[in-house]
């Protein structure tokens, strides 16, 4: 049986009952859209609450909504996009030996910490 699961913070995203049943009338419908009727019958979609401040984004707690638009924030998204471009173009300029591709993991880690 397939389980859609859908997580918010709870009152921030979601907020009305509305929303929520229109939520998962077109989740449940996406996914028949994808893999057919047969399975609609089978089919469970849950919205799962998180109480605020019992979930973080970086370590921030949210919703502390303001700390997404904080410098700190906007310059891991930079660091991390940088990261991840170098290590998608190493891949590419790896070539074809699998072993190449054993390491690529330890590669990204080093970046990460600025090795």
């Amino acid at each position: 049986m397939p389980i859609i699961t859908i997580q918010v913070i709870q009152g921030v995203v979601l907020t009305s009952p509305e929303q929520k049943r229109d939520l998962l009338k077109k989740m449940t419908d996406t996914f028949i859209s994808v893999v057919g009727d047969v399975a609609r019958p089978y089919t469970y979609c849950i919205i799962q609450e998180t109480p605020p401040m019992e979930w973080s984004i970086a370590g921030a707690p949210l919703p502390d909504l303001p700390f997404l638009y904080r410098p700190e924030y906007a310059d891991m998204h930079k660091k991390s996009n940088e990261i991840m471009k170098n290590f998608i173009e190493s891949q590419g300029k790896a070539g074809t030996d699998p072993s190449d591709h054993d390491h690529s993991w330890d590669r990204a880690q080093k970046l990460w910490e600025g090795k």
